[in-house]
């Protein structure tokens, strides 16, 4: 009797795109774990959005049909191990991505899952992909009898698991918490509300112990080997460059060409700073407070200096602007913060931009303020963007800088176009094609709006205090605050029985 021989069909061949030409598709040769015959593994070298490189990896077998998918991390290790809390509440949640790697565990406490490291390793997908992918293991593993010498006790213990499972696929566990571990640093949670906070995720960081730096097989003590002779070769090369420019003395913005001056068109504002001088000229008189500070630079570590002097703004109050400028790699920073101690009300400035002249309004943005944009339903929470000196159309620009620097936000990784949309939103806004108005919210008045003439007679500027509520004083510190009485704990005692109230 002849054998029947069955043919198997093969799969169709994936389509591979070429997305860099400097970085092609790397096929190679390898062994099939499922029917031991010669498959084709293909390597790519490509980007995700704004968050790093990464290797993609796929196996394909054209005698069974086997496919494997994977992700490797492409760079080193990040500075710290990173810890994701997100509550997740609604579906929309369960179609977050999460990059995972290597050696990061995912744990859903409600449903007794906990994926730890090395497993469901280097991928890619949404939460609903890794719960069913969890479900369809353990289901395969009981079809399979792999656990039949565990006892009915664990049997049961794992169908009930299966069942939390799926009613959280189903949405009956809402909201439940998911958290994401990885001493690495390298995984990473989408944010869908970019560029506002996510209100449904906290994210701490952590420094590695040495047990888990071997896990992910790294040695401590060789990283700060290697970081310590690194600080001893920069300090050899600062010695010598010392010796060959002995007549060179520092100084910040030497060259006027080194940086791009920001010129403003109000007349208040020239009054506080010239944008146009560098600290270091023989004229520059900027209220005689300019104070240097030995500090080392963040970028690359040579010494520096760091300069703050205090600037009088009419109308509203002083204010202390800090930069620094690495004459060895060039870095620059500058940051703007209020002067003066915390104002007893919030204020609110409500501006309507209608003209040329309202988008080049100066605005003082303090890292403890908000922007609200209500006609394109646009809201910064409280501290985002940090503090900033520039003008109405700056805010704008900023506003698209970082929409367009969100993970997922474009590229192959994006899912729709809302991020693409509402940044033609803005830029519309910036060209006055829809008059809006803009809100510069701050509870402790940090904040201001430079009007247009006198401070009194400026129809599309409005200005409103507020008294500050609890929550706000808890946020920014306040309620624990005791200037005066310090051994009289009688309004500690008050204090904590209205927030028991």
């Amino acid at each position: 009797m002849e054998e029947k021989k069955v043919k198997i069909e093969q799969a169709p061949e994936p389509l591979v795109v070429d997305v860099d030409p400097e970085n092609p598709v790397t096929e190679i040769e390898s062994l099939c774990m499922n029917c031991q015959d010669k498959g084709i593994t293909r390597l790519l070298l490509t980007k995700i959005p704004f968050f790093k490189d990464i290797i993609v990896m796929s196996f394909y077998c054209p005698h069974c049909g086997y496919r494997n998918n994977s992700i490797e991390d492409a760079k080193e290790l990040a500075p710290q191990g990173i810890h994701f809390v997100l509550t997740v509440k609604t579906n929309k949640d369960m179609d977050r991505r999460i990059i995972k790697s290597n050696y990061a565990s995912l744990n859903i406490p409600c449903c007794g899952l906990e994926i730890p490291q090395m497993t469901q390793k280097g991928k890619l997908s949404t939460i609903e992909g890794f719960i069913s992918t969890a479900k369809e293991n353990l289901n395969a593993s009981l079809v399979d009898g792999y656990y039949s010498q565990m006892g009915d006790e664990f049997i049961n213990n794992i169908k009930n698991t299966i069942k939390k499972l799926d009613d959280t696929l189903k949405g009956d566990k809402f909201p439940f918490e998911l958290i994401l571990d990885d001493p690495s640093g390298n995984s990473f949670i989408e944010n869908p509300y970019a560029p506002q906070t996510d209100p449904n995720i906290k994210v701490s960081y952590f420094e590695r112990t040495k047990e888990m730096a071997e896990a992910m097989g790294y040695s401590l003590e060789n990283q700060i080997m290697e970081q310590n002779n690194e600080i001893k070769e920069q300090k050899e090369e600062d010695k010598k460059e010392e010796k060959n420019n002995e007549q060179v003395k520092l100084s910040y913005y030497d060259k006027k060409k080194d940086f791009t001056v920001y010129k403003s068109k109000d007349k208040y504002s020239k009054m506080i700073i010239d944008f146009t001088e560098g600290i270091d000229d023989s004229n520059s008189d900027i209220d005689n407070k300019v104070i240097q500070f030995p500090a080392n630079c963040y970028c690359c570590n040579a010494p520096g200096y760091l300069r703050d002097c205090v600037c009088s703004i009419p109308y509203f109050k002083e204010i202390i602007i800090s930069c620094f400028k690495c004459d060895k790699c060039g870095y620059k920073t500058t940051e703007v913060n209020g002067g003066g101690g915390i104002s007893e009300k919030g204020t609110k400035y409500i501006l309507s931009v209608e003209t040329p002249e309202d988008l080049n309004r100066d605005i003082f943005k303090s890292e403890t303020s908000k922007i609200v944009i209500p006609e394109i339903g646009f809201e910064t929470d409280e501290g985002s963007m940090g503090s900033l000196f520039t003008t109405v159309e700056g805010i704008i620009e900023k506003i698209c800088e970082q929409l367009l620097n969100t993970p997922f936000s474009t590229g192959d990784s994006s899912v729709n176009n809302e991020i693409q949309d509402f940044v033609k939103k803005l830029k519309e806004l910036k060209n006055l094609k829809q008059k809006f108005t803009l809100i510069l919210d701050d509870p402790v008045s940090n904040s201001f709006i430079f009007p247009i003439g006198e401070n009194q007679n400026d129809i599309r500027l409005k200005k409103e205090e507020y008294e500050r509520t609890f929550e706000q004083n808890e946020d920014l510190g306040i309620n624990d605050m005791k200037v005066e009485n310090y051994e009289n704990n009688d309004d500690d005692k008050i204090n904590k029985e209205e927030k028991n109230k």
